[in-house]
């Protein structure tokens, strides 16, 4: 027992609510960017927008789901197609009040790595601009973006952007999101 208490007590310390003189409670409350992530919570119809082989555009489609975690954190599941083939993606949604960025972590079925991103929102704009590293064309981490445009209550897009084949930065997808009602 002795043990377990002093390992919890290194643990906290640790984390800084030994030595900050703060409650941890009052860490734990949400700011107002939380309120952001929160406005995608729902069931949404999809459009998966993207451009094939030949340079024509495909579309496919797909459903995302999108649930409040606590008062901290959104969770996605996506399914659908994405270029004809069955496609499933979740993803983990939050604003980090430390270090002040929006957070995603995302994973699908035909990616083995995860993404992780961290952004910005621009509240002029309604825009959520992320940047981190994906696997790009080239089979290698590469850096990339992502840029989320709230259009009103049951419209927005998403577009995610890299480097193509000349090395220039392109979009590489779009998702249009309608609420499903």
């Amino acid at each position: 027992m002795k043990l377990l208490l002093t390992a919890a007590t290194l643990l906290i310390t640790s984390f800084g609510f030994g030595n900050s003189g703060q409650d941890p409670q009052d860490m734990q409350k949400p700011v107002p960017e939380h309120k952001v992530l929160f406005e995608s919570v729902g069931t949404w119809d999809a459009v998966i927008i993207t451009q094939g082989p030949d340079g024509k555009e495909l579309r496919d489609t797909g459903k995302m789901t999108t649930e409040k975690r606590g008062e901290f954190h959104t969770i996605d599941n996506f399914e659908g197609k994405f270029m004809d083939l069955p496609f499933t993606g979740h993803g983990i949604n939050s604003y980090c009040p430390v270090r002040k960025k929006y957070m995603t972590t995302w994973v699908d079925s035909m990616a083995a790595s995860p993404l992780l991103l961290t952004g910005d929102y621009n509240k002029k704009q309604k825009t959520l601009t992320m940047r981190g590293e994906c696997v790009g064309m080239s089979g290698k981490l590469e850096p990339c973006s992502t840029v989320i445009q709230l259009q009103d209550a049951d419209h927005y897009a998403f577009e995610m952007h890299g480097a193509g084949p000349d090395g220039k930065d392109m979009r590489m997808l779009r998702i249009e999101y309608t609420r499903k009602k």
